[in-house]
């Protein structure tokens, strides 16, 4: 057999299928957010849908356009991905040294748990305003809901991926001597680390999402305080605008762990292909 009978009659990968696929899937949902648009433009000029509940695109791109232009939605913008960053990173530090106490301490862990559970159960735009009595209009309220918003998806991912133990590997650890902080950080926390990505992902979004509930009970900038000052003046189409800011603004947040992840856990993937 030549090489060349050799190299054709290994099966292709599937993340080589998966790249050749990649641009007709990529392709194809521009042809549906093609349509999606080119319809509501339609029946908006038509007069089927009122502008105060579907406006044209056109519009909304020209509120976009104005926003931006005027430097507006920029600073916005700029203020909602600040409080989104600074609060889910917070969020993440505070929620991952939890998970790693109490799961090194079973006792502490049962005494705990309830109370953080307790928390998690009151709506955080319930305790939002209360927040802001505590620390006034501003970025630090933001960054503080986003916190409390974002740390318990991440803290209970975190404490299961934490929980999962390979016995071989532990019992090898055990036989080789190793310390207790060595069995965490070369045992227990890589084993962890697609748990705590898929609090991540949740825990991002969940940040932009207690960001805008913040900008709605009490701020004076960010994509929230927008939507709020164009729904009193019914300018839906600005409405619309900044929802699309919001939207791009999760994909972006979502694009960015994805890569982080496929960097920081390729690892993990590699060995979830190998068992498909």
């Amino acid at each position: 057999m030549t090489a060349s009978d050799l190299k054709t009659s290994v099966p292709q990968s599937s993340t080589t299928r998966a790249v050749r696929r990649f641009p007709f899937e990529l392709a194809l949902s521009g042809l549906i957010a093609i349509a999606i648009i080119a319809g509501a433009e339609i029946a908006a000029r038509k007069g089927w849908v009122t502008p105060l509940v579907l406006p044209a695109p056109s519009q909304i791109w020209a509120a976009l356009v104005d926003g931006f232009g005027s430097g507006i939605y920029l600073d916005n913008t700029f203020s909602t991905l600040w409080s989104v960053v600074v609060g889910f990173l917070l969020g993440t530090a505070v929620a991952v040294v939890l998970a790693g106490i109490l799961s090194s301490l079973p006792f502490l862990e049962k005494v705990v748990t309830p109370f953080v559970v307790a928390f998690q159960s009151m709506p955080k735009i319930a305790i939002a305003p209360l927040i802001i009595i505590w620390f006034g209009f501003g970025e630090v309220s933001k960054i503080i809901i986003v916190l409390t918003v974002c740390f318990f998806p991440i803290l209970i991912n975190t404490l299961h991926g934490l929980k999962v133990r390979d016995r071989d590997h532990y019992e090898l650890f055990k036989s080789l001597g190793a310390t207790r902080w060595q069995m965490f950080f070369r045992l227990r926390l890589p084993h962890a680390v697609p748990y705590i990505f898929a609090g991540l992902h949740i825990g991002v979004i969940f940040a932009l999402i207690g960001t805008v509930v913040a900008e709605f009970v009490g701020s004076n900038s960010g994509v929230g305080y927008l939507m709020l000052q164009a729904k009193a003046t019914f300018d839906t189409p600005a409405v619309y605008a900044c929802l699309l800011i919001l939207m791009l603004m999760g994909m972006l947040l979502h694009f960015i762990m994805v890569q982080i992840e496929t960097r920081v856990a390729f690892w993990a993937n590699d060995i979830t292909q190998a068992n498909v």
